[in-house]
């Protein structure tokens, strides 16, 4: 078609038509007023559409040619009627012999007792040959298998669940009778009980700081292992001066070693192991302590001395323990 002249008349009309449909029986184009109406096919295609409605298949229900079968024949199934009877259409599905109109488990000759001759095919011959092998295989390897009675599972039912209403939506004069005054003091405190705290985001993290800890902590001096539950973790230094000490406000700007010692021993001992540890020279007049920094979490910092008499258990888990010089007040 010429970009100079579009579109193509209609065989019947003058009118140029752009999407022209082409007759299926004498392939002139026509447009779409005259491609169900144009002589001479309007008289065939009258008699070939059986007055079927637009929109709708005429499809009747055709039951398999094999005798006592119910089936509905494969034709039936596709909806093939009118010419496509004639059509290969039809005939790709029929039996390749007699012609007839089967269901899928008869269209095999073998299955319908085809009066024709059986047409050759190799697959078919190979199929018979595996069956009757295995036949005789079942025969012969178990003997009452013929005759045993094929198991068949019982009918099942849908079982239809009921969506579960909840108390609380339904109306006041359906809801179990529960009176406010049944409920005892003692389940309100329990559940009040049963509510956990937020932690806030300080608490979080110092969560974090003593898992860290307890990670990596060593044992400060020797002795028997004993369970996590009477253990002290912390953190130790050293200031000899006091002047970090003193300006220290809630973080220490060197690392600190991480240890831990039992609860019962005493925080004089916990000094001298970390005299020990730490290999401070030590004179004979010369008078040490130990200072706790504690960053309370959700509190401000505090630095507190700890008495050499007082046994670890003193001592915050997770603070950090500072070796100075003298006494610290």
């Amino acid at each position: 078609m010429s970009l100079l002249a579009p579109g193509t008349g209609c065989s019947s009309c003058t009118i140029i038509d752009f999407l022209p449909l082409l007759c299926p029986s004498c392939d002139l184009p026509f447009c779409s007023d005259h491609i169900h109406t144009h002589q001479p096919c309007a008289s065939f295609i009258s008699a070939s559409s059986h007055d079927v409605a637009v929109g709708k298949l005429d499809r009747g229900k055709k039951s398999c040619e094999k005798e006592g079968c119910e089936r509905e024949t494969i034709e039936s199934v596709a909806g093939v009627s009118g010419r496509d009877e004639e059509e290969r259409i039809a005939r790709e599905v029929r039996c390749e012999g007699c012609g007839g109109s089967f269901c899928t488990s008869h269209r095999a000759q073998t299955s319908h007792s085809c009066p024709a001759p059986l047409i050759h095919n190799a697959r078919h011959d190979n199929f018979l040959v595996r069956r009757s092998r295995a036949e005789d295989l079942i025969a012969k390897n178990f003997a009452g298998h013929k005759d045993r009675v094929e198991r068949k599972m019982p009918t099942q039912k849908d079982v239809v669940k009921k969506p579960r209403i909840e108390e609380d939506k339904l109306p006041p004069s359906v809801q179990p009778a529960q009176s406010a005054s049944t409920a005892s003091p003692e389940s309100t405190q329990e559940e009040t009980k049963v509510e956990k705290k937020v932690k806030s985001k300080a608490e979080k993290l110092w969560d974090i700081h003593l898992r860290k800890i307890r990670s990596t902590a060593t044992r400060l001096g020797v002795g028997a292992n004993i369970p996590d539950t009477e253990k002290i973790f912390f953190e130790w230094g050293i200031d000899l001066t006091g002047t970090k000490v003193k300006t220290w406000k809630g973080k220490w700007d060197t690392k600190l070693e991480r240890a831990w010692v039992g609860e019962d021993i005493p925080i004089g001992k916990v000094m001298d192991l970390i005299i020990a540890q730490s290999k401070t020279s030590r004179m004979a007049d010369t008078k040490f302590s130990l200072v706790q920094l504690y960053p309370a979490p959700d509190g401000l910092p505090s630095s507190t001395s700890l008495s050499s008499h007082q046994p670890a258990k003193a001592i915050t888990q997770g603070a950090a323990l500072i070796l100075v010089r003298g006494e610290m007040v």
